[in-house]
């Protein structure tokens, strides 16, 4: 990436140390909270602390090239300069992962789930779907991919392939949730099934390198995908066979991205060998 060329060095360190520190400050207080007097519901600043990866990214930005590669970061993320195909990707697949949801909901309970609870969550109370479906936009959609694939991806390629890049996106951004397994009740309840949350996230991270990749380094369609693939599973009544279908999609999807991302990786290299 042209912003990112003459990059001052430490920028990464910055990202993470930034990211990690701001939203952790914010979950902190709820995981005490959690573990010591129980949270009712999730407070409003659940969803605020998602703004720790994008303010990695603007302090990384700044760090390495000042107001200047700040401003180039946002005009990169927020570029509209991409084929077409990529709106599709980035609002066909959440529908197409609905349609085969439900269709699977329907096969192995023998109804269809209740459209009146769409998009509905407890975390969210009195809020409409479309409502929540901003909130996730703006929340999590936008908070993360701002930093996991605005910023830390493209940094990470100028060292490694982008498949070792979008792994290491993976480990990050795994370890950045670690409060949330002592206070979100959708993770406490998960198990040993958090081995499963791990590889999808990880697979995850394949399918959204490709498609920042594919849409010139803008995040707009990884961010639309982000926060339709929340309001599909983290719905109430996605919880079971919404949510699982979801995600073995999307495992196999990240797959199969992994593979094209390895088979671009040996393509590079072996140019590089035919060129040297």
């Amino acid at each position: 990436m042209t912003d990112i060329a003459r990059a001052r060095p430490g920028g990464i360190a910055v990202f993470v140390a930034v990211a990690f520190a701001v939203t952790w400050a914010i979950w902190t207080p709820l995981l005490v909270q959690a573990q010591t007097t129980g949270l009712e519901r999730m407070p409003w600043t659940f969803f605020l602390a998602s703004i720790g990866p994008l303010c990695g990214a603007v302090a990384a930005s700044a760090w390495e090239g000042g107001p200047r590669g700040v401003a180039a970061w946002a005009r990169r993320i927020f570029s509209l300069r991409f084929r077409g195909v990529w709106w599709l990707a980035g609002i066909g697949m959440p529908l197409v992962y609905l349609v085969i949801a439900w269709l699977v909901t329907f096969v192995v309970t023998g109804a269809w789930p209740d459209p009146a609870g769409f998009g509905l969550t407890e975390k969210l109370p009195g809020l409409a779907w479309p409502a929540v479906a901003l909130v996730w936009v703006l929340s999590f959609g936008l908070g993360e991919e701002a930093g996991w694939r605005g910023w830390l991806l493209p940094a990470l390629t100028r060292s490694v392939s982008p498949f070792w890049a979008a792994l290491v996106v993976a480990g990050v951004w795994i370890a950045w949730h670690a409060p949330a397994f002592f206070f979100n009740p959708s993770y406490i309840s998960m198990g040993a099934g958090i081995v499963g949350w791990m590889l999808a996230l990880v697979c995850g991270s394949f399918l959204l390198a490709w498609m920042a990749l594919g849409a010139r380094g803008s995040i707009v369609p990884v961010l639309l995908w982000h926060a339709g693939f929340d309001l599909l599973t983290a719905a109430d009544q996605s919880a079971g066979i919404i949510a699982s279908t979801i995600s073995a999609i999307v495992m196999v999807q990240g797959v199969l991205c992994a593979w094209l991302l390895w088979r671009r990786a040996r393509a590079v290299r072996g140019a590089a060998v035919v060129h040297a």
